[in-house]
């Protein structure tokens, strides 16, 4: 059909437009000069705006319409991407030229101050630039609409209908149990890892490079590199990539290396039939989070998972693990112990990391906090959620990158997909009861065979609750998250 192959060449041109854009963030990120911050901010406003007319063209809207006359004759596939098409195109129509090439300016400017204020631990060097990004994300809600809360513009962008009354549930849901998990874990002896020396980086490196093979990370269609803060991009079919950061006396990069590999793996398995398209994405950014959790702290914590790799870790960094068994090993990288750090955080407590973040967004996007009240405000609710006391800016309100991207209303979504991760991986251990027998067998040739086959392939075609009750029967459900807690953790159920 004409007009199908008409609007998918748009498709193209639009996804090859937007990996450029992604590989100079990637750059700006990773290997950038730092003089040449400002050269780079006017590039990305240039390529914002030339995508930006391009995605709201008179022609494309046309050809929209005219393929939506013809959508109950169109394959499964077709009639998905005009759907995803047709949100991009009425999200993009919505924001001014001149507001998309502002407000790329902006955030490719704060990214910069970010990472010197966070260095210096210093947030009144960011802050001027984040009262600017908070004042356009509240302009960007208004261009885009919303029912009933400013935020709810921006919770969609990053997964479709998402709604602050939904994410307030959500968190009213499991809030408590958490709290009291993190209450009944203090009361029982916990064994930390102690790093007593410092960890090469380059045999760091190395081990992140083994852990994310271990997990199917195809080399050859990605590779890992160093940023300020971890992430995982794409720059085409087959350049998916990810970023690590290195510490001297932490594991963390090992976990690291495992979450940023599921969001790969994801990005990796989607069918190539969906290639230079808009469907060549995954569906949100709360399945994606639902993988790069799964990977990471399901699999990637679990004994059968370092049945295999525990004797390739003491080989690595000699001598530092001798006197710790395998046992031992796995009881200290799953303590439960709040502390400051987001990325850093135990499975119990890391949503509460979450909530502080959206109850703190709410505030900025209602008005009812002021940007220079944030790390008051910040350290208050880390005490009263967490009982930890803020020690800087650096690890405080500066630990996080989102902020200076202008993503306000993306932090939810990791609740979210600790949710589902948990509610996909009982799926699947329904169906093949000798998994921790298919993890320690060291492959894990099985499990990603299922995902891809459930989850990656699809890229975009479902819709994220319609590809959750497709692959688990049933819509979003909390209670299988607090469950696979309370059952590695060996907790007893509050209401017991």
């Amino acid at each position: 059909m004409e007009i199908i192959k008409d609007l998918k060449k748009r498709s193209s041109e639009l996804t090859d437009l937007h990996h450029i854009m992604a590989l100079l963030q990637w750059d700006q990120e990773v290997q950038i000069p730092t003089n040449a911050a400002q050269d780079r901010a006017g590039q990305l406003a240039t390529l914002s705006t030339i995508i930006h007319r391009k995605e709201v063209s008179i022609e494309l809207g046309d050809l929209l319409l005219e393929a939506e006359k013809q959508i109950a004759h169109l394959s499964e596939t077709d009639r998905a991407l005009i759907r995803v098409m047709r949100r991009s195109y009425d999200q993009s129509t919505k924001l001014p030229e001149q507001f998309v090439a502002d407000f790329s300016r902006l955030t490719s400017q704060a990214l910069n101050v970010w990472v010197e204020a966070r260095k210096r631990s210093d947030f009144k060097m960011f802050s001027p630039l984040l009262e600017k990004i908070v004042s356009m994300c509240r302009e960007q809600a208004e261009y885009l609409g919303y029912t009933n809360e400013p935020y709810d513009a921006l919770l969609d962008l990053y997964e479709e209908g998402l709604t602050t009354t939904q994410v307030a549930s959500l968190f009213e849901e499991i809030k408590d149990p958490l709290t009291e998990m993190v209450h009944r874990a203090k009361q029982m002896p916990q064994q930390e890892i102690n790093i007593s020396k410092d960890l090469e980086r380059r045999r760091q490196t190395e081990f992140a490079e083994q852990a994310l093979q271990k997990i199917g990370f195809d080399f050859t269609r990605g590779r890992q590199d160093v940023s300020a803060h971890p992430f995982t991009t794409t720059m085409g079919h087959n350049d998916r990539r990810v970023t690590n950061r290195y510490n001297p006396r932490s594991l963390e990069f090992i976990f690291s290396a495992l979450h940023e590999g599921g969001h790969a793996l994801y990005e990796q398995g989607i069918s190539s039939d969906l290639n230079h398209t808009a469907l060549d994405n995954g569906v949100s950014l709360g399945i994606h989070e639902s993988q790069s959790r799964l990977w990471e702290n399901i699999i990637g914590r679990s004994l059968p998972f370092w049945q295999n790799l525990y004797p390739n870790l003491k080989e690595h960094f000699p001598g530092l693990f001798d006197n710790l068994s395998i046992e031992e090993f796995v009881k200290g990288i799953n303590v439960i112990k709040p502390g400051l750090i987001r990325v850093e955080a135990d499975e119990v407590s890391y949503n509460l990391h979450v909530l502080i973040r959206f109850e703190i967004e709410k505030g900025l996007m209602e008005g009812s906090l002021p940007v220079k009240d944030l790390p008051v405000v910040w350290n208050q609710k880390y005490k009263e959620y967490l009982d930890v006391e803020v020690d800087s800016d650096a690890n405080g309100v500066l630990q996080d990158i989102h902020w200076a991207h202008g993503s306000l209303g993306y932090f939810p979504t990791y609740t979210i997909g600790n949710m589902a991760a948990a509610q996909f991986w009982h799926k699947f251990t329904q169906l093949h009861q000798d998994y921790e027998a298919i993890i320690a067998g060291g492959t894990l040739e099985k499990i990603r065979t299922w995902l891809t086959e459930n989850i990656y392939r699809h890229g975009s075609v479902y819709q994220p609750a319609e590809l959750l009750q497709k692959v688990t029967g049933e819509g979003l459900n909390p209670q299988y998250f607090l469950d696979y807690l309370r059952q590695k953790f060996r907790l007893p159920d509050p209401m017991t």
